[in-house]
């Protein structure tokens, strides 16, 4: 259990006080104490306020690993809000680890969870997530494959640059807030490809290719 519990109390009631300078100050030092403070963390990602919700998670983002198990545990909980927090926190935290739960995520019944765990998986930047997200280009919902779209550019990974293409002759439905999806996955098509051909950018390509690869042959030892 916690050690600080007196002073993690008062970091967290300043966390969520209106005093700028004292959230400052209450963020730093709840990131600093780390394992000790996730437990009330994640407590703040169920307070009604979207607000508390975005201070504790960039708070947990910073603490990183030693929020893991709290994390993934939420990630698989009954509560749908609290499984959008915990991925986005998953894809802040930006831990490989957290793929397994992530690709489960893409497969969530919500609509909103498989988009967000597309967005985390994008910024993780894994390459291994490269097939899941293919896969998510099919998903019945346009906001789910809009976000595997731009996943996909945070890959880096060339090879999708045509499935993309492909994605943007077939679609014509647009996302809850109006976006089209075609112009998703063109845009992002234009991206891989524009970097790939970057020289600057080689290397990096070269190296997440290199990664899906080896990926594809199974792990080694």
């Amino acid at each position: 259990m916690n050690q600080h519990p007196e002073a993690i109390a008062s970091l967290i009631a300043d966390l969520c006080g209106q005093d700028e300078f004292r959230r400052t100050q209450a963020s730093f030092a709840l990131g600093v104490l780390g394992e000790p403070a996730v437990e009330p963390l994640t407590d703040l990602l169920s307070h009604p306020s979207s607000e508390m919700r975005k201070r504790a998670a960039w708070v947990l983002g910073v603490i990183g690993a030693p929020a893991l198990p709290a994390l993934l545990q939420m990630a698989e909980g009954d509560d749908e809000r609290l499984r959008i927090e915990a991925i986005r926190v998953l894809g802040v935290v930006g831990e490989a680890r957290a793929l397994n739960q992530l690709f489960a995520g893409l497969a969530d019944p919500s609509a909103k969870v498989a988009a967000r765990a597309a967005r985390a998986i994008g910024k993780i930047g894994d390459p291994r997530a490269f097939h899941a997200l293919l896969t998510a280009l099919h998903h019945p919902e346009p906001d789910v494959r809009y976000e595997a779209c731009r996943a996909l550019v945070d890959l880096r990974v060339l090879d999708a640059a045509p499935v993309l293409r492909e994605r943007a002759a077939e679609e014509s439905a647009a996302t809850s807030w109006g976006a089209p999806v075609a112009d998703a996955a063109a845009r992002a098509a234009d991206e891989l490809e524009s970097a790939a051909s970057a020289p600057a950018h080689d290397s990096d390509f070269e190296r997440a290719s290199r990664l899906l690869r080896d990926q594809q042959l199974g792990p080694r030892e």
